[in-house]
């Protein structure tokens, strides 16, 4: 285990940096890099650019590989984190400290999220900081600009907000693909689609009708880009089908319905309240039973822990009206989520697919509001707005308005051109076995990136993240090795 980089990941899991609360990481950051005897520029987003000149030796060692020793790589990461933690776990993102340990050669936190993503990347940049203590140098390297990007996580808002122009660089290395021994030259294109219900409240309960609360959860999750071709449950959708099923079979009368949260995170939980006739409880309640079974069935072998309870509560002070409670549950059961298709291209590369990621049911005053958050990725462009259009459709018809937001383009670099095909020689060189050349079906800054600067040369490395955007997210140690090795030898 090499020392630098894991110290680095350590020391970042005891500073809380949830997406949307970083100021904490900022200041430990900025705080280094002047301990480091540099300057880091802070944009108005939030973003860090810190400038780190070549070590001693490197003139030399450019001029022995025929390459310009002028040439700057910046190397990015981004310093937020999904905040997801197992329902019986108390944890608060904002103030605690990860609870960090190894496992059979796997580096995970306690219960929650562990921030591998993207903090493996973040600690690898910082290990490159020019040190103040005695041992000696061990990596000879180019100049080299460092940026740590903002809330990645929700909507990439970081390098969004980013000014063209602020970069030097004559090549670009992102370091937040999750797959060791893969070299990502291209990624999906992502856009978020939000339906809203707004409707009055019916205030009170069918007369002799009894309240039941319904809680889902056990699920895996995960991320819903890396992890969307796994079929694992999604939360929402599941209790969408209950919830229907309630409403023909049993009078159902729906008071609230909550589920996942994390627009790029593939929901584990789901509650809701609603009422039934009180003679009918008990029939509920055997129903719910036989769902779970149900649901471990046909999740068997990808997501049989998942749990569905049902509790008797006090009746709620209102109801949705049966018009809109039939609207909302009618376009949830029909919206497309999952896996749309294959990248026609690439084998078993999911081009297109869509994750219906929350639902969210308000009160206000004696008005409600329900937001249905999803999100659709795709590689091809035409197949993004098309799903996209499919979703909205579901969701108008039900009388619901639709928003976009946080659209970003997908990026493609020529596994032929020079930056790639030198990373794969080092590899090569390094562990003798060749590395592999793919893109990724998920969301990464450097579609935005080449956006801001489409002549620069991208590519993205990482280690092998498991179920990144979930409580079980692990992080190989032998693979965080076998990435520290390889950036060492690239820069």
């Amino acid at each position: 285990m090499n020392a630098r980089i894991w110290e680095e990941f350590y020391a970042l899991c005891q500073v809380p940096h949830p997406s949307g609360h970083l100021s904490a990481m900022r200041s430990y950051i900025l705080d280094k890099v002047k301990k480091a005897g540099l300057i880091a520029l802070v944009d108005e987003v939030g973003n860090i650019l810190v400038q780190v000149p070549a070590t001693a030796g490197w003139q030399e060692k450019a001029q022995r590989q025929g390459r310009d020793p002028q040439s700057v790589t910046t190397l990015q990461a981004h310093i937020d984190m999904v905040p997801q933690a197992n329902h019986d776990v108390s944890f608060n993102f904002q103030t605690d400290p990860l609870q960090v340990h190894e496992v059979d050669g796997l580096v995970m936190a306690q219960g929650t999220t562990l921030g591998a993503d993207n903090g493996i990347g973040v600690a690898a940049m910082l290990a490159l900081l020019p040190s103040d203590d005695s041992a000696p140098e061990t990596v000879v390297h180019g100049p080299l600009e460092l940026l740590f990007t903002v809330d990645e996580e929700v909507g990439m808002a970081g390098v969004r907000g980013m000014q063209p122009g602020w970069l030097t660089g004559t090549q670009l290395i992102n370091l937040d693909t999750e797959e060791e021994g893969q070299l990502m030259v291209g990624c999906a294109g992502a856009v978020d689609v939000t339906a809203s219900f707004r409707y009055k409240l019916v205030h009170g309960a069918p007369d002799g009708d009894q309240a039941v609360k319904l809680t889902l959860g056990g699920l895996k999750g995960g991320h819903s880009g890396m992890d969307i071709h796994l079929g694992r449950g999604n939360a929402c959708k599941l209790m969408t089908r209950f919830l229907k099923h309630a409403v023909v079979c049993f009078e159902a009368r729906l008071a609230s319905f909550q589920g996942g949260g994390v627009r790029n995170a593939i929901p584990r939980e789901a509650t809701a309240i609603l009422t039934v006739p009180a003679e009918v409880v008990e029939d509920l309640q055997a129903e719910v039973a036989y769902y779970e079974e149900l649901f471990r069935y046909e999740l068997r072998g990808v997501d049989e822990g998942i749990t569905f309870r049902a509790t008797l509560v006090d009746t709620p002070d209102y109801l949705l009206p049966e018009e809109v409670q039939d609207d909302i549950l009618n376009s949830l059961e029909a919206a497309p989520d999952g896996l749309f298709r294959f990248s026609p291209d690439l084998p078993n590369v999911v081009e297109t697919s869509s994750n219906l990621a929350a639902v969210i049911m308000k009160e206000e005053g004696e008005s409600g509001h329900c937001s249905v958050i999803l999100m659709v990725r795709s590689m091809n462009e035409e197949m993004k707005r098309a799903l996209s259009s499919r979703i909205q459709s579901c969701f108008i018809l039900g009388g619901a308005r639709v928003d976009f937001s946080a659209a970003y383009s997908g990026w493609e670099q020529s596994p032929s051109s020079p930056l790639p095909q030198r990373i794969v020689a080092a590899y090569r060189s390094l562990f003798a076995t060749d590395m592999k050349v793919n893109s990724v079906h998920c969301g990464l800054e450097c579609g935005v990136l080449h956006d801001l600067y489409p002549d620069l040369p991208i590519v993205s490395f990482g280690p092998t993240i498991h179920h990144p955007h979930s409580p079980e997210e692990s992080v190989e140690v032998a693979s965080v090795d076998k990435f520290w090795q390889l950036l060492q030898e690239v820069i």
